[in-house]
């Protein structure tokens, strides 16, 4: 086997993600040119999110913002309904129980969507939930959860109840309409689909949201606090500057494009991807993926560790590999946010070229990848 001297590294792991450009020039934070952008970027983040209402932006991660819409949107002892379908449905549970909600745990086999049966039944008990927190796409498996038949047999059997959806991996991917479909909180991470650097989160909230008074102690998470600052186009804190103007461009990007291309082409590109993962003989683990990622189960034979290294050290392609118990057993291949094409080709050449090298036969996928990858289908 040749090995060359340099190969270009590429991620296709699901965040972070390739970036989109560089950064302007710092400004001041409390200027009146950081206001207009920060108040841009709020504005561009709206259709995203499928909000009527300005999202927040948060200088964290997207366990802080899920941490803050949490607290948010709760009060000790309250009960909450988690789906745990995989490492971050667990995030959930471990953040609620931190904060001492009484938590019930809907598990769904790490693989799998949880059903709209599953939630009625989960719901069907004399003391309701007063939330339901779930993700869109599960990032640690590659599934997409039925957010919008979710929310629905939720809210008719608690209207009341408040619905909180982690979007990290899937704003930006899928389209999200909370408002249509009845959902409370929504987040999402800046090296998600946003093609900027890990240090943004934002969170959608609804009008009932906003007002919802929690009796949980908080200060830097004070969502309370946010609103009020960013209704005058500022952070409560100190934010990530050059993020939000990176963040700027990203949205101006996607909205001048138009957000139904963006979402096309995700959708294009999951179906050609997994298309070819299956010619190549590969047994795919998520039964209702996401058009963010795709995940695949390591071949008889091959070492899922042994895989991953040489893919990143040989051909420069940093791939993402299972979670827990799924360590060594799956690879996650990304394609999210600003790919095109000859980066999924190159993805799965190096994928095919790192197999053959440690002894698995297949058939090729790139044709079926070429060929599918110049076809236009509409996101569903």
């Amino acid at each position: 086997m040749t090995e060359f001297y340099y190969c270009k590294p590429r991620l296709y792991t699901p965040g972070p993600t390739p970036l989109i450009g560089t950064t302007d020039p710092l400004i001041y934070h409390r200027s009146p040119e950081f206001a207009h952008i920060f108040k841009r970027c709020r504005e561009l983040l709206m259709p995203l999110f499928g909000s009527g209402e300005p999202p927040l932006i948060l200088s964290c991660s997207g366990t802080g913002a899920m941490e803050a819409c949490l607290v948010h949107l709760s009060s000790p002892q309250d009960r909450v309904l988690v789906v745990e379908g995989g490492k971050f449905g667990k995030r959930w549970s471990q953040l609620a129980e931190s904060y001492g909600l009484k938590v019930e745990r809907l598990g769904v086999r790490w693989g799998d969507s949880v059903s709209v049966d599953d939630i009625r039944q989960a719901m069907n008990t004399q003391e309701l939930p007063q939330l339901l927190l779930l993700q869109a796409s599960e990032t640690s498996t590659g599934v997409y959860h039925p957010v919008e038949q979710i929310a629905a047999v939720a809210r008719e059997m608690n209207p009341e109840i408040f619905i909180v959806v982690d979007g990290v991996s899937s704003v930006g991917a899928h389209p999200m309409k909370m408002d249509d479909w009845g959902i409370d909180g929504v987040i999402s991470g800046s090296q998600k689909g946003f093609g900027i650097p890990p240090g943004l989160a934002f969170v959608a909230l609804s009008p009932r949201a906003q007002q919802y008074h929690s009796s949980h102690p908080r200060f830097y998470f004070d969502l309370q606090r946010e609103l009020a600052a960013q209704g005058r186009h500022q952070s409560a804190w100190t934010p990530a500057i050059t993020l939000i103007q990176q963040l700027l461009t990203t949205l101006e990007f996607w909205h001048a494009q138009g957000l139904a291309q963006v979402y096309t082409q995700h959708y294009q590109a999951s179906l050609a991807v997994r298309g070819a993962l299956e010619t190549m003989g590969l047994q795919l683990f998520a039964q209702h993926p996401s058009y963010a990622l795709s995940s695949f189960r390591v071949p008889n034979g091959v070492n899922g560790f042994e895989l991953l290294d040489h893919l990143k050290h040989c051909y420069g392609a940093v791939f993402a590999g299972g979670q827990e118990h799924l360590k060594g057993k799956i690879v996650r291949m990304a394609h999210l946010g600003f790919f095109d094409r000859l980066d999924l080709i190159a993805g799965l050449a190096a994928l095919e070229m790192a197999l053959k090298d440690l002894g698995y036969e297949f058939h090729s996928g790139l044709d079926y990848l070429t060929s599918h990858l110049c076809v236009t289908h509409s996101a569903e």
